[in-house]
């Protein structure tokens, strides 16, 4: 991200707000600074060339300069945002980001990065420190050059530590409460906000989880997760692919044999067909008897013995 370069490193702040919003629409556009958006309330998507993202109480984006995007904020979902708009610039401040990265190595991490915008959830202090800052820079008449650059720089610790706890170890346990929850409720009406309660996360950031660590949607996961439980039983089972398919969170077996036969390419009963081991319980009318010496001998029993 086009934080700061070897010229560039004097961050100037060159818009912010903090509103609430009933109603919003914009065109997209594109600026010379890096932007946060930040949702204390309610909920808004922003749209990006090739994406959008929806944002819910807590979360975040943090855009790249020169990246086109809008915000979009219906008036059934009012939300609440902090908003700051900075780039870094040749003119000294005060305020240098080498000294920054020199004592912060999530930061140093964050400049590095090659993405055109970071998506997350506050973790942290994100918030508190961003609205600090806002009411800082408001206050001109209170204005102090010194609190503004330890405030400058607190945000921005937070901010790249809740990017790096984002996708590190604290994505991965909520990720994998996740998979628990919906591996012990396969056959249930599975919901996503319900999901996301368990593992502790709101339900954008689960989506988020599981698009950015197993490249699928939390609906798309569970179907597939159903289908390889159905797959197993009507290899392994002689139950009926009706109860087969009840068993595995299905309301009908159309409902069923369609969406199996498009992840399978076949239909429950071919692939039943295909894959099914038949193992005889028979050893037709013998009795296997082992000697101490390892020799194998039949006895013949009679029917009814």
């Amino acid at each position: 991200m086009h934080l700061m370069s070897s010229n560039c490193h004097y961050p100037f702040v060159s818009a912010f707000y903090a509103l609430r919003l009933s109603e919003f629409h914009m065109d997209f556009h594109k600026h010379k600074g890096l932007e946060i958006m930040y949702v204390t309330k309610g909920s808004c998507t922003v749209f990006l060339e090739d994406s959008s993202v929806q944002l819910s109480q807590r979360e975040f984006i943090f855009v790249d300069s020169q990246v086109s995007h809008r915000l979009f904020v219906t008036p059934d979902q009012p939300c609440s945002l902090l908003n700051l708009e900075f780039f870094c610039q040749e003119k000294e401040n005060g305020q240098d980001l080498r000294e920054l990265a020199a004592n912060c190595p999530e930061f140093v991490d964050l400049c590095r990065s090659s993405k055109a915008y970071h998506t997350g959830t506050d973790t942290r202090n994100l918030g508190y420190a961003l609205k600090d800052l806002i009411s800082q820079m408001e206050n001109k008449g209170e204005d102090d050059p010194y609190l503004r650059r330890l405030l400058f720089f607190r945000f921005l610790i937070e901010l790249s530590k809740c990017i790096r706890t984002d996708g590190s170890s604290a994505g991965l346990s909520y990720l994998r409460r996740a998979c628990t929850y919906i591996s012990d409720h396969l056959t249930e009406d599975l919901r996503v906000p319900d999901i996301a309660v368990y593992a502790g996360v709101n339900k954008s950031y689960l989506q988020s989880l599981f698009r950015n660590r197993l490249d699928t949607t939390v609906t798309d996961y569970i179907n597939k997760k159903r289908l390889e439980q159905a797959a197993f039983l009507l290899t392994n089972s002689s139950a009926s692919i009706t109860d087969i398919g009840f068993s595995c969170g299905y309301n009908s077996r159309q409902h069923f044999g369609h969406t199996f036969e498009k992840f399978y390419g076949c239909s429950p009963r071919a692939y039943r067909q295909l894959h099914r081991t038949s193992l005889s319980p028979s050893t037709g009318n013998a009795q296997h008897v082992i000697e101490e010496d390892g020799t194998v001998r039949k006895e013949i029993l009679e029917s009814g013995s």
